[in-house]
């Protein structure tokens, strides 16, 4: 590192680092940190705040890295991510689990609503059914059991990007089953009506298939991003079908 020592201000202003605010200093309100020569860096200082502003957006805006050079937190302005941890995994990054025991189709070839956040079923949550195709269905209305597939959706509480869908599944036979697993996005409706609760614009956002599925195996499905955003007010919803 360069030392200052028997050197002159006038040899070594371009190095010395002062606020832009040259009357006040620091102050409550922020101020540029910039050089002896007025070139502004990227920080900018007050008594209250602290601030980095880059130039130009740059994915290292702002990092903090261990001793030995490696990032523990990323602050990525290019791409509007901040990034923690060894994995720099994104810090908004949230799990989101759906998982249902004894699920049994309403019919073969039948999409099942999958509960969220729970490994119980029967017994306990009615099954619901979402069309035969060879996607879900895009739209539904349970009529006067609306409030059967409460539990099976998620509202999505600001835009979200999906990183990745992955999925376990089994059966209870010894017969080899084809299972199709899909992520579904939808509408619902809330305008205080009768109809509050009705899915429409059904999107999906990943999907993925299993085979040779049957009781002594579990199969892992890392599914396929058909649509990675969703935006808020939606709800998420997930569908198995044999």
């Amino acid at each position: 590192m360069g030392s200052l020592v028997n050197k002159s201000p006038s040899e070594t202003y371009k190095s010395l680092l002062k606020v832009a605010d040259e009357t006040n200093g620091v102050s409550t309100s922020i101020s540029k940190i910039e050089d002896g020569e007025g070139t502004e860096s990227c920080v900018s200082i007050g008594t209250r705040s602290l601030q980095v502003t880059p130039t130009n957006n740059t994915t290292t805006t702002f990092s903090v890295n261990t001793e030995t050079d490696g990032t523990i937190f990323n602050v990525d302005t290019s791409n509007n991510n901040v990034n923690v941890g060894v994995s720099q995994v994104n810090a908004t990054t949230q799990l989101l689990e759906f998982s249902a025991y004894r699920l049994v189709p309403s019919g073969a070839g039948t999409h099942m609503f999958v509960p969220q956040g729970t490994t119980e079923f029967a017994g306990h949550y009615p099954e619901v059914s979402n069309g035969t195709g060879t996607d879900p269905d895009t739209t539904k209305d349970a009529g006067s059991e609306t409030d059967n597939y409460v539990t099976f959706l998620f509202p999505v509480p600001y835009n979200m990007t999906i990183d990745a869908v992955k999925v376990l599944i089994s059966t209870d036979t010894t017969t080899d089953t084809v299972c199709n697993v899909h992520l579904m996005s939808y509408d619902m409706v809330n305008d205080g009506t009768t109809n509050d609760g009705n899915l429409t614009n059904g999107t999906v956002l990943a999907d993925g298939q299993a085979t040779a599925v049957d009781r002594a195996v579990i199969k892992t499905i890392d599914c396929t991003i058909q649509s990675s955003s969703v935006t808020s007010g939606k709800v998420i919803a997930c569908c198995c079908r044999k």
